[in-house]
């Protein structure tokens, strides 16, 4: 018995004489199950490391943009020809530049779960620095930035030389 030639369909072979082999497309639940699980595993490896991933780079932003803001509120005492009083609150995880005489407010900044950033830490040591018109402040200052286990150390000197150091 010769059968000619094969014509396939999707699902079933079809003979020249008449007759039909049947077979399925697609996969297994077998198959799927396999997939599933391997997706399932990989998932899981990634998402911590993910987490952590994101925690580090919202402190490292964080330090990034204090450090510009104290280099800026070094300038503006200058700018202003006046002393600039910088104030930390590690309470609300804010930080205010205003003019030391009036208390006229030039910035604030929150890095609290309100903003961006969600710190759950920002103290600095001292708390409150005023910086006179010629640049120099009256203190240096370090500021740590936090996120759970993760955090960074922002220093200015007394000359306004504002640094990240770890």
């Amino acid at each position: 018995m010769t059968m000619g030639h094969i014509r396939h369909s999707r699902t079933t072979t079809h003979c020249i004489d008449g007759g039909s082999v049947s077979y399925r497309t697609g996969f297994s639940m077998l198959e799927m199950l396999v997939v599933l699980i391997v997706m399932g595993l990989l998932i899981m490896i990634t998402v911590p490391k993910m987490a952590t991933v994101m925690r580090h780079e919202r402190v490292n932003h964080a330090a990034q943009i204090l450090v510009a803001d104290l280099q800026n509120g070094f300038a503006m005492a200058g700018r202003q020809r006046a002393p600039v009083r910088l104030s930390f609150t590690p309470a609300t995880k804010t930080y205010v530049f205003s003019d030391r005489a009036t208390g006229t407010v030039f910035q604030t900044r929150i890095m609290d779960n309100r903003s961006e950033y969600s710190l759950t830490t920002l103290s600095a040591t001292p708390a409150t620095v005023d910086v006179l018109p010629n640049g120099i402040g009256s203190a240096s200052l370090s500021v740590t930035l936090a996120l759970g286990d993760y955090s960074r150390v922002v220093t200015a000197s007394s000359a306004g030389f504002v640094r990240l150091v770890q």
